[in-house]
């Protein structure tokens, strides 16, 4: 039963080809006299029943050439059988329509090759153009499936990679809120209490955050401005933060964690002291890029670095949108710019 299944396209061929076809086959057969009522009207039923019958006895020929010599790979081979097929089929609703004309007495002309050329040319043409419709429609059904089908294994892949970078996250993020907290309740309960708050309010933004592949600017700032708020109260004096972001920009998104990493990466690899303060920028500039800077004051013993930070971000953005993440050190600042994506552009994208 699944070889009888018509589609919405079959039934446009039936109208846009072959009910055409058979008025010029009627025209071709009866002549000026076929648009003499009431033989306009008898004719035209008696060719509508046969043609219908005809096609459909097509599109079962053609949905078995279609299952049983499947993909677009082989569809010079499909055709090459179809076509012959067509023909004989075309050759019998031709003769069909010639013997019924005669039987009913719309015509009296004897069956020759002469007086049938006409209807077996048409025929012809009519395959052809049908051939050429369901054909391009299947090609264009199989590639418009594979074309989702790897739409939908890049997104897979594209998520499993993000997981896999966000992951990346959370454990080193911990083990350094920890060790702050440890030493804060030793040496300064007061602090400790609200380094533990604004932990929360942190780690309540990284949970959820990591439900999203990207986050909008204006929650990325607000996190950064708790964030930064557990590393002032480590660091005290010896770091300063300043933001000046456009407002415009502010619902532009980008990867979480971002800002989190940055700043994280410049307390690692430099200096932090009241006398020379570490100090960090994060600012926007057109059309739509954000940038973070620090000065550089790098330390003088070894820093134990494996560059999960930096890459982390240049990955997140090479598997969203292939953006590129500049990085410039000229030894006296040390700078990143992160393009801010349109939200419009990326509503695929659960934020």
């Amino acid at each position: 039963m699944k070889y009888i299944a018509f589609t919405k396209e079959d039934i446009l061929v039936l109208f846009i080809i072959v009910f055409p076809y058979l008025f010029v086959v009627n025209y071709l057969l009866l002549g000026t006299g076929y648009f003499h009522f009431p033989l306009l009207a008898s004719a035209s039923l008696v060719s509508i029943a046969i043609g219908t019958a005809s096609w459909a006895t097509h599109i079962i020929a053609a949905n078995i050439m279609r299952y049983t010599i499947a993909g677009y790979s082989n569809t010079v081979k499909r055709v090459s059988i179809q076509f012959p097929i067509y023909v004989m089929l075309s050759l019998l609703l031709g003769l069909s329509l010639f013997g019924a004309f005669r039987v009913l007495g719309f015509i009296a002309i004897p069956l020759t090759w002469a007086n049938f050329r006409p209807v077996f040319i048409a025929g012809i043409i009519l395959n052809v153009a049908a051939t050429s419709f369901h054909e391009g429609l299947y090609a264009f059904d199989k590639w418009k499936a594979a074309m989702l089908e790897t739409e939908q294994l890049k997104k897979n892949y594209l998520q499993s990679q993000l997981e896999g970078l966000k992951s990346q996250v959370n454990p080193h993020f911990l083990f350094n809120s920890l060790n702050s907290l440890s030493a804060l309740i030793y040496t300064n309960p007061e602090k400790a209490g609200d380094f533990l708050d604004e932990m929360s309010k942190v780690y309540r933004y990284l949970l959820r955050s990591n439900e999203r592949w990207l986050i909008p600017l204006r929650a990325e700032i607000n996190f950064a401005h708790s964030f930064f708020h557990m590393l002032k109260t480590r660091y005290e004096d010896g770091i300063q933060l300043t933001i000046d972001v456009q407002e415009q920009l502010m619902e532009y998104v980008l990867p979480p964690l971002t800002l989190q990493m940055l700043l994280e990466n410049a307390v690692k690899h430099n200096v932090i002291s009241r006398e020379s303060p570490l100090k960090i920028e994060i600012t926007t500039t057109s059309p739509d890029l954000l940038v973070v800077s620090n000065n550089i004051q790098k330390k003088t013993t070894a820093v134990l670095s494996n560059g999960i930070g930096l890459q982390n971000i240049m990955s997140k953005y090479q598997l969203l949108n292939n953006s590129v993440v500049e990085i410039d050190d000229d030894g006296q600042q040390f700078v990143v710019k992160l393009p801010l994506l349109n939200p419009q552009n990326h509503e695929y994208i659960s934020y």
